[in-house]
């Protein structure tokens, strides 16, 4: 069962004795929590039906084992939380899982760890008549998938191909990614589809797609004389910080490469070597888009480089001179 649909079944039906969510995507618990809290709040008599523990090495266990014995006030549920339960010692926990199958009519406990050890008694007994949760990053097809739903879910269709686009800017973090989804739901308030035009005008590259792969797109954009791809890229990375003087180094370097393709004879593994490079993919991968420069379009090239350079250092706007940089290139 996915999150989507265990959040529904939270909202809408009868709750397990034992909610086991553990996992590193803490937006899973956040949103699985937000749910048993929207739960209570129908109950006119929540705040009496409502209790969250914190778990500590030194954890009692008898105000806990209190709570899931009382009888709930009004007609409503009692719901108990209990978060960071990994931080109790197992002697403890394995009290709590026998008292719990010895005990099915207690109240419902929301169990919350950010990871279980399977090794351990209490959580074999727990998944004997818990709910489980395994709160897992997504990747691949699961993420693209999970994100169309969640949209449909507020009222927007995401085509994969956009769906595909705002991953590669976001990367797959999903507390990033959620709230990336959140500027597109406001940005699209009366809107059915969400396009790839949203997506471009208002979601920002995460820290990590920036280090990883954003700079490296927009210089393969420049060699590829993508002007508009490349504009559009620079113009992301300066919002997010990204300094030009880390930025232009990389354009150099593509320039190296196209170099490199140019006038390599025969195998591209020396002369990879040569420039200091890990391997030869780079060179492999450059020879196609090599074939549009002219030898004297990359010289003319690397005086623009040293040209933006010395624009840089005598203090022009870093966008004024990567802008006139790419233009130059492309």
């Amino acid at each position: 069962m996915n999150v989507s649909k265990i959040i529904e079944a939270i909202e809408t039906k009868p709750l397990p004795r034992v909610l086991l969510v553990h996992g590193s995507e803490k937006i899973y618990h956040d949103r699985i929590f937000a749910a048993l809290k929207k739960r209570n709040a129908m109950d006119s008599l929540g705040e009496l039906n409502w209790s969250v523990f914190h778990g500590a090495r030194d954890f009692v266990l008898e105000p806990l084992l209190h709570e899931l014995s009382m009888v709930p006030w009004g007609d409503g549920t009692k719901i108990v939380v209990l978060k960071d339960a990994d931080l109790i010692g197992a002697a403890v926990m394995e009290q709590l899982a026998l008292w719990l199958e010895q005990n099915p009519k207690a109240n419902c406990l929301a169990l919350f760890l950010d990871r279980v050890d399977q090794r351990l008694k209490y959580v074999k007994v727990l998944r004997k008549f818990a709910l489980e949760v395994a709160c897992e990053p997504l990747e691949g097809e699961r993420l693209i998938r999970y994100i169309q739903d969640y949209c449909q879910e507020r009222g927007r269709t995401l085509k994969r191909e956009t769906a595909e686009l705002f991953l590669d800017r976001t990367g797959s973090d999903l507390l990033f990614v959620h709230n990336e989804l959140d500027k597109l739901f406001a940005l699209t308030v009366g809107e059915e589809e969400i396009t790839a035009s949203h997506v471009r005008s208002v979601t920002s590259f995460s820290p990590a797609q920036i280090e990883e792969y954003t700079v490296f797109r927009m210089t393969d954009s420049i060699v590829q004389k993508k002007r508009r791809e490349a504009l559009e890229v620079l113009n992301l990375l300066l919002k997010a910080g990204e300094p030009a003087l880390r930025i232009l180094p990389l354009i150099e370097r593509q320039l190296r490469l196209v170099l490199a393709a140019k006038t390599a004879q025969g195998a591209l593994d020396d002369a990879a070597k040569t420039m200091g490079e890990r391997s030869s993919y780079p060179l492999k991968k450059m020879r196609k888009d090599a074939q549009k420069y002219s030898l004297q379009d990359v010289f003319a090239g690397f005086e623009a480089v040293l040209h933006a350079d010395r624009q840089l250092k005598l203090g022009v706007p870093d966008e004024e001179v990567l802008t006139d940089l790419i233009i130059k290139l492309t």
